[in-house]
């Protein structure tokens, strides 16, 4: 970066030899550049005092508390207004089958009929074995509800 100003300053100055009569060469003196008004700053003792630095802030402490005391809005927990409530579905909710009991009492009827229909697809008579006699008391009893 030095180089390349170095070497455009170096153009600058060859430049600014060319333009001048040879007369003026001879001058080994800078001539003294005058200052442009308006652009030049005040010396420094005539420039103005610098303020004084500000101390930083100091913590205050904690608030008082307004002698009215805490709005409502601020000691009350949950939100200020109510939430829309959703609407329920128009739409009735399926059935559900029933009490659990009640659920195991049709699962074992449903079982008994599964042992009564293979007993008859074998060509079995429900009547002439101990278990179907069984199965026949199981079906026909009143349920014990």
């Amino acid at each position: 970066m030095t180089g390349g100003r170095r070497g455009a300053g170096l153009a600058l100055a060859m430049l600014a030899a060319m333009a001048v009569p040879a007369a003026a060469q001879i001058h080994t003196s800078m001539p003294q550049l005058l200052p442009i008004p308006g652009l030049t700053e005040p010396p420094l003792a005539a420039a103005a005092p610098s303020p004084a630095p500000i101390p930083p802030p100091v913590n205050p402490g904690y608030a008082a508390a307004p002698s009215a005391g805490l709005s409502p809005i601020l000691t009350t927990p949950g939100p200020v207004y109510q939430l829309p409530q959703p609407t329920p579905p128009a739409y009735p909710p399926p059935p559900l089958p029933g009490p659990t009991d009640q659920q195991k009492l049709t699962a074992y009827g449903n079982e008994l009929r599964a042992q009564q229909w293979q007993l008859q697809s074998q060509g079995i008579p429900l009547g002439s074995t101990v278990r179907g006699r069984e199965i026949l008391q199981q079906l026909n009893a009143p349920d014990a509800q």
